[in-house]
């Protein structure tokens, strides 16, 4: 057994696991909730499973060591996420039995983020960041498929108009913690009152605005419109436009979550401009945006290398010091499709 697994025991089922049922809550999380020093390992069967976005859920009953019924619920990356590193409804059913690893809840009881799940016959589902199998020989996801020698020469096509999805390993800046910027004392204050369970708009599958959209790990395509460029997210079903021709000027437009987009090229750069923003979060952890947001990105295409290199850079002096910029390469692969969404909040 992994070294660094440990067997769940009385004291911690004791602590975080006595009741008899749990509400599957959707929760779009800060990783920091999770105790990622200590990979806690469960067995019981899966009372119900939950196969949606924007996270797959698991509902396990299971028993501590002094024979009393401890139900857990677990949440495991998203149906899309699934998808596409091979793990698929069907796989786990309600009624398996089934060992489990994963990092609990500092916050909710009985609440894990789980990694592993040892099916009955053998095979192992990675159902969140881990890449490689605790138990079994024959693990299934644990990595998306990469970009092969193959694909890159048989490219659908070239330019941006194609579907391109953010290249592993590269975490998001909306989920640094806002301790580390210098806000203002506006920011701090709504950071301090900020509740990741009450006052994330996510839960209730409000889809997010910018610049927030931006760094999900999901498809997303661009279709020529003319005029415009129209950009479709597989994360929310988001649908966002880029003014290329006839832009209007900014000041003239109303507010909106995604804001005004105006692009223009740099040679084989698109490089967008984007104002009038009024969603109010910057970040999934808490940290607040103010409508005197500005957001610049250049998408850089690679046609020799079936890739786009992606900048971001945000100001917002309302809220935090000077500027944050983040990059990540997308790679298109082939056969990659923009699929649907349909985030569902647990009734």
């Amino acid at each position: 057994m992994n070294s660094r697994s440990i067997l769940a025991t009385m004291s911690m089922s004791a602590a975080l696991a006595t009741a008899s049922t749990v509400q599957l809550a959707v929760a779009h999380h800060s990783p920091a909730e999770f105790d990622q020093t200590t990979l806690v390992e469960l067995e019981g069967i899966a009372r119900d499973v939950s196969w949606r976005n924007p996270h797959i859920l698991i509902e396990l009953a299971t028993r501590d060591s002094a024979g009393r019924e401890a139900v857990w619920a677990l949440e495991g990356a998203a149906v899309s996420n699934q998808r596409r590193r091979g793990v698929t409804a069907g796989m786990l059913n309600a009624g398996d039995v089934v060992r489990v690893a994963g990092y609990a809840s500092t916050r909710r009881p009985s609440y894990m983020s789980v990694e592993h799940v040892l099916l009955p016959n053998g095979s192992e589902l990675l159902v969140g960041s881990a890449r490689e199998a605790l138990w079994s020989d024959t693990p299934v996801g644990g990595q998306a498929r990469i970009l092969t020698a193959a694909d890159a020469e048989a490219g659908l096509g070239s330019g941006i108009f194609r579907v391109w999805t953010r290249d592993v390993g590269y975490w998001p800046w909306f989920f640094r913690d806002p301790a580390e910027f210098e806000l203002t004392d506006w920011a701090a204050a709504h950071v301090a009152s900020f509740d990741q369970f009450e006052d994330n708009p996510l839960l209730d599958c409000t889809q997010p605005g910018m610049p927030a959209l931006m760094g999900n790990p999901y498809p997303m395509e661009f279709i020529d419109r003319g005029d415009t460029i129209e950009v479709r997210f597989e994360e929310f079903d988001v649908v966002r436009t880029i003014h290329v021709a006839n832009a209007r000027n900014p000041a003239d437009v109303a507010p909106s979550p995604l804001g005004y987009s105006v692009g223009s090229w740099e040679g084989d750069t698109l490089v967008v401009t984007t104002k009038r923003i009024n969603w109010p979060h910057f970040g999934r952890v808490g940290m607040p945006q103010s409508e005197a947001v500005e957001v610049v990105e250049r998408f850089a295409v690679r046609d020799a290398d079936n890739r786009i290199d992606y900048s971001i850079t945000m100001t917002d002096p309302e809220v935090f010091a000077g500027s944050l910029t983040w990059e990540a390469p997308y790679v298109w692969r082939r056969g990659e499709t923009v699929g649907v969404y349909a985030c569902t909040v647990e009734g």
